[in-house]
């Protein structure tokens, strides 16, 4: 009878987080335990694991799953401890799909280094490095999109650390800097421009976009403009311009200052082209 009502409860929870991404539109992550080289110690690999989740909440862009706190996926975990259930791959797959995840993402921390330093005046100070790899599963396709490794380090010019474990630390807790830059690069959203609100002469200014909160735009996205042409027969896209994101309005409208392209915007939209924007990785560390 318990095992009776604990399924039940198992498939109201996977239930209510399936249509929990239904009214979001978001896509839903789930983010597995890190494995990490035998000589690093599994309390900076869960500070690391934190810091890629925290990084990856603040794009806004996801609900994402812990795969460590969740009741469906604890339970699947205890079930593979089993001798039998060790190699179960396709049944863990299985219980994340009933969560209504979209995608996997695993982590292995691969090594962490330390340097010592002495300056002139015979002052000891440490600079650390952490290298991690990120894996992206897409489960709907059953295909690894991304696995890209990352370095994190200590070394600011506003701090000295006087411990090697502080430097460690330290660098730790930059894990989380290029989580927006991987978003962008791996998650992408598309769009299109539903308005050109601001123009002067032949030249696109502002615009309106269809996409907002509900996928989680920010102010401050930059996003690429394509136009649809046809070549050869084949319909083919032409990069054409570039948008940054100025005020997110509604839950598929965002506002948007053409910082690129825009006669050529402009042209595109007026006779009637399809025109459509994709979410773009900002390599300027400024964000400008």
């Amino acid at each position: 009878m318990k095992r009776i009502c604990l399924a039940i409860l198992l498939v109201f929870v996977g239930f209510c987080t399936i249509n929990a991404q239904d009214v979001s539109g978001k896509e839903v992550v789930c983010v597995q335990s890190f494995s990490h080289a035998d000589n690093i110690g599994t309390n900076y690999v869960e500070m690391l694991r934190n810091k890629v989740i925290e990084g990856m909440t603040k794009t806004n862009r996801f609900r994402l799953i812990d795969a460590e706190s969740d009741p469906v996926l604890k339970a699947e975990s205890q079930r593979r401890t089993q001798e039998s259930a060790l190699n179960d791959d396709n049944a863990m797959l299985e219980s994340i799909k009933t969560l209504g995840a979209n995608y996997v993402l695993s982590g292995h921390v691969a090594s962490i280094t330390s340097t010592r330093n002495v300056d002139s005046k015979g002052n000891v100070s440490y600079n650390s490095k952490v290298t991690f790899q990120l894996k992206v599963y897409e489960l709907s396709t059953g295909t690894v999109i991304s696995n890209k490794t990352f370095e994190a380090s200590s070394s600011s010019l506003f701090s000295l650390h006087k411990t090697q474990g502080d430097a460690i630390v330290g660098a730790v807790d930059n894990a989380d800097n290029p989580m927006k830059n991987f978003v962008d690069e791996v998650f992408k959203i598309q769009g299109a421009i539903v308005e050109i609100s601001e123009s002067k002469k032949d030249e696109a200014k502002k615009v309106y976009i269809s996409i907002g909160s509900d996928k989680g735009i920010l102010k401050g996205q930059k996003l690429d403009v394509y136009m649809e042409r046809e070549v050869a027969g084949r319909k083919a896209s032409k990069l054409i311009g570039e948008l940054k994101v100025e005020a997110v309005e509604a839950g598929d409208l965002s506002f948007c200052k053409v910082t690129k392209g825009g006669k050529e915007i402009f042209e595109a939209v007026n006779e009637g082209k399809k025109v459509t924007v994709i979410t773009k990785v900002n390599g300027n560390i400024f964000g400008l």
